[in-house]
C-alpha cells in the first residue's frame, strides 16, 4: 500500500495522523485517545465456512492487537458472495466471524456485501486505547530478545489440506499425521492475538513498567519479512536463531517449495513478534502460557543497519 500511494498521499495529507502508511494499522490521536484502524480481506483457505469465518475474524483483528490496543469497538464485515453460493454458507461464515468477535468481547456492527465471482471475507476494524498503549514496528533496542506467540507453518499445512486423495500416498505421511498438522494450523489461525497482548499487559502491570519496545504480527511476508520491517524501522539488526514450526510442516514446505525454513513462509493470522527487554523473557513466556498462548524466544536484537537474518546455527523447533 505504501508503495502504491507514493505521490498520491502526501505528508501534508497525513499531518493529523499519528501513524499512517507503513505500520500494521493507522492511528489517529484525539484528546489522548488512540483510534486504531485497519482493514483486511481474503479468500477462503478451508472448506468449512464456519471455521473460515473464525479465521477471517482472527486475521482482521490481529493488526489492532499488534499495535498494542486491546479494545476493539466493532467490526464492519466485508463479504464477496458468488451468485451461486447458497445463503446458508454465507450465514455460516458470518456465524464463525461473530463467534470469534464475541469471544474477544466485540461484535459485527455493520458491513458491506458485493456479488463476486469467488467468496471474500474480512473486515474493517476499529480499536481504541491511549497514546501510551501504542507499540509500533520501530523501537526495538539493542539487547532486546524477540518472542513469537505462535509457531509457523500454516501455509504448508493448508497446502496439505488441498492435496487430492489420489495423491496422498505420495506424501509418505499417515492420515492421522496429516490430520494433526491441519488441525494444528486451524487451531493457530483461530487463536486470538488478544491473548498474547493481555499476557504482555499483565506482566507489565506486575513489574510496573513497559517492557516491550516494538511489535508486529507475522503474516504474508514470513518471520524474516516482518522481522526486516522491525529491524529497518528500529535501525537495528535482528538475528533469528530459532524457527518454531508445526511438526511436519518443515517436511511439507520442502515438498511444496515453500520458503518456511528460509524465514519467508507465508502465515495466515500468525503470532505476535515482540521485541522485549532481555530480563523479562522467561517471565513473559510463562505469562503467555497462563493466557493459553504459545511462547518462544526466537531471536535477539543487535546493533546494525536495519536487517533481519537467520543465524548460522538456526534451530528448528517442532511443535
Amino acid at each position: 500500500m505504501e508503495y502504491l500511494t507514493k505521490g498520491i498521499v502526501s505528508k501534508e495529507d497525513l499531518k493529523n495522523t499519528y501513524i499512517g502508511l507503513g505500520d500494521d494499522a493507522a492511528v489517529v490521536i484525539r484528546n489522548n485517545m488512540a483510534i486504531v484502524k485497519t482493514v483486511d480481506v481474503f479468500t477462503p483457505i478451508v472448506d468449512d465456512p464456519y471455521i473460515q469465518g473464525k479465521i477471517a475474524a482472527c486475521n482482521s483483528t490481529s493488526d489492532v492487537y499488534a499495535m498494542g490496543v486491546l479494545d476493539i469497538t466493532g467490526v464492519l464485515v466485508i463479504m464477496g458472495i458468488p451468485e451461486t453460493l447458497p445463503a446458508a454458507i454465507s450465514k455460516k461464515m458470518l456465524m464463525g466471524f461473530q463467534d470469534f468477535c464475541r469471544e474477544d468481547n466485540t461484535s459485527i456492527i455493520g458491513g458491506h456485501t458485493i456479488v463476486n465471482p469467488w467468496p471474500l471475507m474480512g473486515g474493517a476494524v476499529i480499536g481504541v486505547g491511549t497514546k501510551e498503549d501504542i507499540l509500533t514496528r520501530g523501537g526495538a533496542k539493542e539487547g532486546d530478545r524477540i518472542l513469537l506467540t505462535k509457531p509457523l507453518g500454516t501455509q504448508s499445512a493448508m497446502a496439505l489440506s488441498r492435496v487430492e486423495p489420489e495423491y496422498s500416498d505420495l506424501l509418505d505421511m499417515e492420515k492421522s499425521e496429516r490430520e494433526k498438522i491441519i488441525n494444528k494450523a486451524i487451531e493457530l489461525m483461530t487463536l486470538s492475538n488478544k491473548k498474547g497482548l493481555l499476557a504482555l499487559r499483565k506482566l507489565e502491570e506486575e513489574v510496573g513498567k513497559k517492557i516491550a519496545h516494538a511489535m508486529t504480527d507475522i503474516t504474508g511476508f514470513g518471520i524474516l519479512g516482518h522481522g526486516n520491517e522491525v529491524a529497518k524501522e528500529s535501525n537495528v539488526d535482528i538475528e533469528i536463531h530459532s524457527l518454531p514450526v508445526i511438526k511436519g510442516s518443515d517436511y511439507l514446505a520442502s515438498l511444496f517449495g515453500h520458503p518456511l525454513l528460509e524465514g519467508y513462509g507465508a502465515e495466515t493470522a500468525g503470532g505476535l513478534f515482540i521485541s522485549i527487554e532481555r530480563e523479562y523473557v522467561e517471565d513473559m513466556i510463562d505469562m503467555l502460557h497462563k493466557y493459553g498462548c504459545y511462547g518462544f524466544e526466537v531471536g535477539r536484537v543487535k546493533s546494525g543497519i536495519g536487517k533481519a537474518y537467520l543465524s548460522k546455527n538456526l534451530k528448528i523447533l517442532k511443535v
